[in-house]
């Protein structure tokens, strides 16, 4: 016969365990659960080959942007909820030296940098604050970003700013003027912050000092040449085979080759914001060493492509992908993501030739300089009235294939930030 003792005992220490494995359980389970919410935080932000710039659909005038990691550009889906770093207001993305640069626009006066830490991922590097809205920036070398003030109304300085990039930090502020008329009531829009052999080249377009961004004057294209760093004022590059170099909101209207060739395209599109056009839309070339046009280089793309330029990249071996306007009737229709109305090129720039990418749809525009050349191929987000999607252009065929889905409105940028 069992002790009634040893039974009671025995239940008792029954209870106990028990007790004590429904405690570890609980404790089991929040451990699990925090983290499982820490990956659900970051599973976007593990070591990876891509950061994005991602746009979030909002209504017809609002959206958020967010900055994510993502291991696939080409499969499945890309969302920035519960995993993107979500961004105030309307920005700007520039990528220089594994550091993306978020440019805040009008009201919003602040810029943040961001770099990948050891274990990649997305941290925060620096932050400094602007005047006005920051409207072109560009490249002097690998510790040194240019970034320049733009205002919109009257004849007022053009204030460049260097920032190093390491502290980020503006290192200094320089005022300039790059141009201006005032018995034609005309100042200088410029389009690209370009630095050679000690010179800064800064193409340009003239725009009202109304600010209504009217182009009266579309007949010439223009360049400054400054010395660099000292950013004395050498001279003015004019031709007028084609007429104003690059667009508005868009950072590559001078791109440069493997050789230091550089080349500036022109556009004078109604859907780009021109609102005069009286020349074809091309490219001019600079040759490396030279300062002035090449007076025997002259690419008529509108007639090789059958449209005006709206972006062009460089993407190696004397080749660039280029967008080019279809449909020319609607004054700043190249601006709307959803307005198909750009076919992408490949343009071989020294045999002048054009190339239209195969399964690429006609698709909206864009800000900025939002396409990734990676050894041969483009990465890029296209916009289309259905969908958005990541594709892959191969530049020596002339191909594109689709990739991941956008849960949003687009990629603002795809960057490698990994050292």
């Amino acid at each position: 016969m069992n002790n009634p003792n040893t039974h009671s005992i025995m239940k008792l220490n029954r209870y106990l365990i028990l007790s004590l494995l429904l405690s570890l359980l609980a404790v089991l389970g929040t451990a699990c659960s925090s983290v499982t919410g820490s990956n659900d935080e970051q599973k976007q932000q593990q070591p990876t080959e891509y950061t994005v710039a991602f746009t979030a659909q909002g209504s017809a005038n609002e959206s958020t942007d967010y900055i994510l990691n993502t291991e696939n550009l080409m499969s499945g889906s890309l969302s920035a909820e519960g995993v993107g770093i979500e961004q105030t207001g309307w920005r700007y993305m520039a990528n220089h030296n594994n550091t993306l640069f978020s440019i805040g626009y009008f009201d919003d006066n602040n810029v943040i940098a961001y770099e990948l830490n050891e274990q990649g991922v997305i941290t925060e590097k620096g932050r400094f604050v602007f005047q006005n809205t920051l409207d072109m920036v560009g490249h002097a070398n690998k510790e040194t970003m240019l970034a320049m003030e733009v205002p919109r109304v009257d004849f007022a300085d053009r204030v460049l700013h260097k920032i190093d990039v390491p502290s980020v930090s503006i290192r200094e502020k320089v005022n300039m003027r790059i141009w201006e008329s005032r018995e034609d009531s005309l100042v200088a829009w410029p389009t690209a912050l370009t630095v050679r052999d000690g010179k800064l080249f800064v193409p340009f377009y003239k725009i009202h000092a109304r600010g209504d961004f009217s182009t009266p004057q579309t007949d010439t294209a223009y360049v400054a040449v400054y010395s660099y760093p000292e950013l004395e004022f050498e001279q003015y590059l004019k031709d007028i085979r084609m007429g104003p170099i690059g667009v508005y909101g868009l950072f590559n209207g001078m791109i440069a080759d493997e050789n230091d060739n550089l080349y500036a395209y022109s556009s004078a599109s109604l859907a780009n914001g021109f609102t005069t056009q009286g020349k074809p839309s091309g490219i001019l070339r600079i040759n490396n060493g030279e300062n002035r046009f090449d007076s025997n280089y002259f690419f008529n793309v509108e007639e090789a492509a059958g449209g005006k330029i709206n972006f062009l990249e460089y993407a190696g071996n004397g080749k660039a992908v280029a967008n080019i306007v279809t449909d020319d009737s609607q004054l700043w229709g190249s601006f709307s993501a959803a307005n198909e109305i750009h076919k992408l090129v490949v343009l071989d720039l020294e045999n002048q030739t054009s190339t239209e990418v195969s399964n690429m749809p006609l698709h909206g525009g864009f800000y900025g300089s939002p396409w990734h050349v990676d050894n041969g191929t483009v990465y890029m987000s296209v916009t289309t009235s259905e969908s958005a999607h990541v594709y892959k252009v191969d530049v020596a065929s002339a191909t594109a294939v689709k990739g991941a889905e956008i849960m949003g409105k687009e990629l603002k940028g795809i960057y490698n930030l990994n050292p």
